[in-house]
């Protein structure tokens, strides 16, 4: 254990991987199906024994930098960590190809939940199995470091929040024994947390009436807001409205941070005191009113607004899914098509891409701008609104302003316009090949705010399987961009925020 310790980050990621893809295996061997156990079990011993090798080779490199050597690190993680992760399901899926194993693996990673396998009952169960884990070992990462480098750093979310400017020059100047301790600090703190919540929702969909494969490959996507499925979402599940209901409960955790906070006095899950949970509430049942009136006038014009089960169908649908959307997960309720039926309206996908650049909350597996920034900006509008009104006012904070420091806004303004500009940016990438604005907005969405199922709202049946090789890598690098956050990507391109 002390030998790993100072094994470098990649190759730990690396050895962690080659454990996981044991998984499979033994699930392939129950099932019988020994061309998915051998190429899993191979690839496992492989990887093991280069990591180790690697890890022996490089263990006594000290980096001069440790916040920044973790951050290169994690991009790099990013981009190398797919070609790997692709091996084992490259000889199970015929015509697949490095290109596509790489696509598909990165999404997973990023949790953005993005597929080639439009008919996913052609695809074997073991790789739906480790397209599952990847997603949800993408997700614990993500918490980790959120949590272990980003914090410290003022970055990720917290950049806006009070009392972090000792813990970021605590970051810069803490060498990387001090940074590795603290990493397997929040390791040891974060792991029994996320595994007993996805534990406990594969149960509550294997008791509403799911396989338990399918219980649990739907726990992890939801759990790590990957939206991974092997049937091709829940409503091809059986667990129904049961199911969608606790799934929707343990999306809360991808809206506020809580309950994976390193405090424990104040680890008692998302409350209603936390804003980012007040603009959830708010964006949720906002939403859903105006889906609702939408679909009412639409069913009034052909007589059908009588219709009161297809009525209450629309409200749950319509909620369930725009939760879903607001937490980049990407699910979407079986009962979300019964409102187009009901009104006889085409869908209102475009809503739903808006919910998903809004995000979750900060330090959570959600992507996009994320809720406390834009609570940050709401305040501040209000502040500058009262201002125009009583120009000599002295602002009152109040317990949400409490959150937020003096430059919180600001900061907060910068992110929303750099993620506006990378959007822009791919949307005229996707364009230039030929794509129509419609679908470069949608992918633009989907790959920026790691929510790939955002790909089926826009209809005509376009998937990701239809891209060819340049908009494939504009989508890779959208999800790698997403993921990791503009603002992590400047500070560490930035060497003025290193020299201060």
């Amino acid at each position: 254990m002390g030998a790993l310790r100072q094994f470098p980050a990649f190759v730990v990621l690396l050895l962690v991987a080659s454990a996981l893809m044991l998984l499979p295996a033994l699930h392939a061997v129950r099932l019988h199906a020994w061309p998915a156990a051998q190429s899993f079990t191979y690839h496992a011993v492989f990887f093991g024994v280069l990591s180790i090798i690697l890890g022996l080779a490089t263990m006594n490199r000290q980096p001069r930098a440790a916040a920044r050597y973790h951050l290169s690190t994690l991009l790099l993680s990013y981009i190398l960590l797919p070609l790997l992760l692709a091996a084992p399901i490259l000889p199970l899926v015929p015509g697949l190809g490095l290109g596509g194993g790489y696509f598909e693996m990165l999404s997973c990673l990023t949790t953005t939940g993005a597929t080639l396998f439009e008919r996913p009952n052609l695809v074997a169960e073991p790789v739906h199995l480790w397209r599952a884990l990847v997603g949800w070992m993408g997700g614990l990462m993500v918490l980790v470091t959120a949590f272990s480098i980003l914090a410290p750093l003022n970055l990720g979310g917290f950049e806006i929040g009070l009392g972090s400017s000792s813990l970021r020059d605590a970051a810069r100047s803490g060498t990387m024994e001090e940074a590795s301790a603290r990493i397997l600090r929040v390791l040891r703190q974060i792991t029994p947390i996320y595994v007993g919540l996805t534990a406990a929702l594969a149960l509550a969909l294997f008791l509403a009436g799911d396989r338990a494969f399918v219980a649990i490959c739907h726990a992890m996507g939801t759990l790590s807001t990957s939206a991974i499925s092997p049937v091709g979402g829940i409503a091809g599940a059986q667990s129904g409205r049961l199911g969608e209901v606790a799934i929707l409960l343990f999306l809360l955790p991808a809206v506020s941070h809580r309950g994976f906070s390193l405090d424990s006095r104040r680890r008692a899950g998302p409350r209603l005191s936390d804003p980012q949970m007040q603009l959830m509430l708010i964006t949720v049942l906002g939403v859903t009113a105006v889906l609702f009136l939408h679909s009412f006038v639409g069913a009034a014009e052909i007589e059908r607004q009588h219709n009161l089960a297809a009525a209450f169908r629309a409200i749950w649908g319509s909620a369930f899914t725009v939760l879903s959307f607001l937490t980049t997960t990407g699910f979407v309720s079986e009962d979300w098509r019964s409102a187009q039926l009901w009104s006889d309206l085409p869908e209102p996908g475009i809503i739903l891409l808006g919910v998903a650049v809004m995000g979750g909350g900060i330090a959570t597996t959600a992507g996009g701008v994320k809720l406390l920034r834009l609570y940050a900006l709401y305040r501040h509008g209000l502040r500058e609104m009262d201002k125009l009104v009583h120009p000599s006012s002295i602002g009152r904070r109040g317990q949400g302003d409490a959150l937020i420091n003096r430059g919180g806004a600001r900061i907060a303004f910068m992110f929303l316009m750099l993620t506006l500009i990378a959007l822009a940016l791919m949307m005229l990438a996707f364009t230039a090949t030929g794509l129509s604005f419609r679908h470069g907005l949608t992918l633009a969405v989907a790959g920026l705010t790691t929510t790939g199922p955002a790909i089926r709202v826009v209809g005509e049946g376009f998937g990701y399987a239809d891209l060819t090789a340049i908009p494939r890598a504009i989508f890779c690098a959208g999800m790698i961009v997403g993921r990791v956050e503009v603002l992590v990507i400047v500070a560490l391109f930035n060497p003025v925020y290193w020299r201060r």
